[in-house]
C-alpha cells in the first residue's frame, strides 16, 4: 500500500490533479480497485530482479463509459513501467487494460483504445491482435464494446 499512495502522489505531481481525476478516485470503491490493480503491478515488478514501478500521469484516464454522469478509470498497463524490465506487461497482443465501473475491475486486452460517442452509444475500441479477426498478429483487429444491463458487451465476446 506504501507503494501505491507513492505512486499516486507523483503522478499527482506531475500531472496535476484534475477534476475528473479527484472525482474517480475519491469514490472509495474505485480507489480500492485502482489500489489493487496498481499493487499487483507493483508486485510484478518488484518480483523481477526487485524491480520499481513507474507510472506515467496517461496510466488511469477516466471518462465516462456507462452513460451514469461519473468517470470510471481506463487503467492501461501499457502506461506502466518497470524499473528492470523493458515489457513486463504487455506483448505482441497489447497490454491488459482495466476499466473500472462502481469499485469493480473489468479486465480487457489490446494494443490501444479509445472512446467514441456513436449515437447513444458510448463504444469503447480496442484495438487487438489479428487472431481475434481470424488472422495472424499482422492483420488489423479492433473490438467494440459497450456498457450495457451491468457489464461490457461485444459481439462474441461475453
Amino acid at each position: 500500500m506504501k507503494g501505491f499512495w507513492a505512486a499516486l502522489l507523483a503522478i499527482i505531481a506531475v500531472a496535476g490533479s484534475t477534476p475528473a481525476l479527484a472525482s474517480a478516485a475519491q469514490d472509495g470503491n474505485n480507489e480500492a480497485a485502482l489500489r489493487q490493480v496498481i499493487e499487483a503491478a507493483e508486485a510484478d515488478c518488484q518480483g523481477y530482479q526487485d524491480g520499481k514501478l513507474i507510472l506515467t500521469r496517461k496510466a488511469w484516464p477516466t471518462v465516462d463509459l456507462t452513460g451514469d454522469g461519473r468517470p470510471e478509470m481506463i487503467v492501461n498497463a501499457g502506461e506502466f513501467r518497470c524499473s528492470t524490465a523493458a515489457t513486463l506487461w504487455c506483448g505482441t497482443g497489447g497490454c491488459p487494460i482495466t476499466v473500472i465501473v462502481d469499485g469493480e475491475a473489468h479486465m480487457l486486452f489490446g494494443r490501444g483504445w479509445k472512446v467514441v460517442d456513436w449515437s447513444n452509444l458510448r463504444v469503447l475500441l480496442l484495438e487487438v491482435h489479428g487472431s481475434e479477426c481470424g488472422g495472424t498478429n499482422l492483420r488489423k483487429c479492433v473490438r467494440a464494446v459497450v456498457w450495457s444491463e451491468g457489464a461490457f458487451r461485444s459481439v462474441d465476446h461475453k
